[in-house]
C-alpha cells in the first residue's frame, strides 16, 4: 500500500526566537495565497484582479506617459495548480506607450527567476501591444490604452467572493468558481453557476426599440423585460409606426434574455398581431400593417 504523502499546514503565527515555523514560497501561494483569492473554479487557482476600493481610474495617461496608482491585489499567472500570489504597488508605477495613436495592454506582471519558489520575484508594470492575448502576459492586464485614452479594465475583487467588471464580453472570459457573483458597470448581476455566468434578477428592463417602433409617450406600461435565474418576462405596450413590414425588428430585449429557440407571442390593443422573439434577442411582427397604432406584449421563456 502506497504510503500517505505530506501536506501543508501554514501557520499564522511566527516565533522570531526559534527562527520558525519554517515555510517556503511555494507553501504560502498554495495556502494563505488560495484563502485570500477567489476561486476560479480549480484547486489551487485564483481569480486575478485589484482590491475593491482601489482607486479609480487605475490607470491614467499624459501624452505617452501611463501612470498605475499605487493599490494591491491577487496574481494568479501561471496554471496547473501553483497557486496565488498577492501582489502590492505601494507607489505609482509609470511606462511610456510608443504612440498616441496606438493600442496596447498594461500589466502587472510578476517576474519569478526562481519559477515560483520565492526567490528573485519581481513585480513592476509593463506594457504589451494591444493584440497581445491576456494568455501570453505573465500577469494582470489592469488597463488598456487606445489612441492616447486609457480605460480600466481589470475585474475588481471584494473578500465577499463578488468581482467587479466593465462589460459582459469581459466577464465571460472569465474563469471562476460556481457560486462567485459578478457585477458589470451598468450594475446587471450575474452569477457563475454549470461553469457559466448566468444573470440573476435585472428588475425591469426597457428593451431598446427599433425599426422606427417607440413607447407610447402616455401610456403607463412601456414594454420592459425582466429575468429572474433563467426565467425571463416580456410585458407592457409599444408603438409601431405607419406602413411598417412584416419581420421588421421591433425592439431588442437585454443582452442574456434571448431564448435558444422562437418564442411566438401574441400582441393585443388597438390592433392584434403576431409576433416572434428570435435567439438573437430581436422582436419581429409577424404581419404588415397599414397604419399606426401600438400593441400589448405579453410572453414567458427561459434564456438560453
Amino acid at each position: 500500500m502506497a504510503s500517505p504523502s505530506t501536506g501543508i499546514a501554514f501557520p499564522l503565527t511566527y516565533d522570531a526566537a526559534q527562527a520558525g515555523p519554517n515555510y517556503s514560497a511555494s507553501d504560502f501561494r498554495l495556502t494563505a495565497g488560495v484563502a485570500l483569492a477567489v476561486p476560479d473554479g480549480s484547486a489551487f487557482g485564483g481569480i486575478q484582479g485589484v482590491r475593491l476600493g482601489s482607486p479609480s481610474p487605475l490607470a491614467t495617461i499624459d501624452g505617452t506617459m501611463v501612470t498605475v496608482a499605487p493599490h494591491m491585489g491577487w496574481l494568479c499567472p501561471w496554471p496547473g495548480g501553483s497557486g496565488c500570489y498577492t501582489y502590492a504597488l505601494p507607489e505609482p508605477q509609470q511606462v511610456t506607450v510608443d504612440s498616441t495613436t496606438g493600442s496596447y495592454k498594461i500589466a502587472v506582471v510578476l517576474e519569478d527567476k526562481a519559477a515560483g519558489h520565492g526567490n528573485g520575484e519581481k513585480v513592476y508594470v509593463k506594457k504589451y501591444p494591444g493584440y497581445t492575448p491576456d494568455s501570453q502576459i505573465p500577469g494582470l492586464v489592469v488597463a488598456r490604452v487606445d489612441d492616447g485614452v486609457a480605460s480600466d479594465v481589470a475585474p475588481v475583487v471584494s473578500q465577499d467572493a463578488t468581482v467587479r467588471i466593465a462589460t459582459l464580453e469581459q466577464l465571460q472570459s472569465l474563469k471562476a468558481a460556481d457560486g462567485v457573483g459578478a457585477v458589470l458597470s451598468d450594475g446587471s448581476r450575474y452569477e457563475r453557476s454549470g461553469g457559466r455566468w448566468s444573470l440573476l434578477d435585472t428588475g425591469w428592463v426597457r428593451v431598446t426599440p427599433g425599426g422606427g417602433w417607440s413607447f407610447p409617450a402616455s401610456d403607463d406600461q412601456p414594454l420592459a423585460a425582466r429575468k429572474v435565474g433563467r426565467l425571463v418576462e416580456l410585458r407592457g405596450v409599444i408603438m409601431y409606426p405607419g406602413g411598417w413590414q412584416a419581420t421588421w425588428g421591433c425592439c431588442t430585449v437585454p443582452a442574456g434574455m434571448a431564448p435558444s429557440s422562437r418564442v411566438w407571442m401574441r400582441g393585443y390593443r388597438r390592433n392584434t398581431g403576431n409576433f416572434f422573439l428570435d435567439p438573437d434577442g430581436v422582436v419581429r411582427a409577424l404581419e404588415a400593417v397599414g397604419g399606426t397604432g401600438d400593441a400589448f406584449l405579453h410572453a414567458t421563456w427561459l434564456a438560453a
